[in-house]
């Protein structure tokens, strides 16, 4: 490939990708989804019940990822469920989808290690976040990627679920400023 192909196929990827930051907003109404879904979970943490009825609600909790990703889209005026040929764009929907697969060692500390697992799933979130630094051209994502899963693993093993909980709302409602940051320099 000459020199020439190669630099129009990157002109043309970076064109591919400002065009789904600017449609997805930077994946800002998941991001913002998630500040309520761990809201949610830490009020399932003040709940008296046993702990893996706890981890079972806390599962019930990432149900809502949905509809309140779309309550926000609405918000933002984004359509994430936009049919569109933009391949970044599903490759953004992919990296959301792929956490799904990393739920299989959350679920098996559901089981074997339940006073771990709220530890084990907010580092799961935290590490699926490091994909969109690249999707989004973004220096938060790739930042709190870092950040949350290090520091979830930190207050899990120190201070427990309550304390992790309230770390990772802290966390998303930080990228989320970042991310409004980030949306106006478009």
């Amino acid at each position: 490939m000459d020199t020439m192909n190669l630099t129009e196929n990157i002109s043309h990827l970076n064109e591919l990708k400002k065009d789904a930051q600017v449609s997805q907003k930077k994946g800002l109404p998941f991001i913002m989804a998630s500040v309520l879904i761990w809201s949610m979970i830490l009020f399932v943490q003040y709940m008296d019940l046993g702990q893996v009825t706890k981890n079972f609600y806390t599962f019930m909790c990432s149900c809502y990822l949905m509809p309140f990703a779309f309550m926000f889209s609405k918000m933002l005026k984004v359509n994430i469920f936009e049919r569109t040929k933009n391949p970044i764009n599903k490759l953004g929907f992919l990296c959301t989808i792929n956490q799904m697969l990393y739920l299989i060692i959350v679920m098996w500390a559901y089981s074997k290690s339940p006073e771990s697992m709220l530890m084990l799933y907010a580092i799961v979130f935290g590490a699926h976040l490091l994909p969109f630094a690249w999707v989004y051209d973004s220096k938060a994502y790739y930042l709190m990627s870092f950040l949350e899963t290090i520091g979830a693993l930190v207050t899990g093993l120190v201070f427990g679920n309550a304390i992790t909980c309230i770390f990772m709302i802290i966390m998303e409602i930080a990228l989320c400023v970042f991310l409004f940051i980030e949306n106006k320099q478009l």
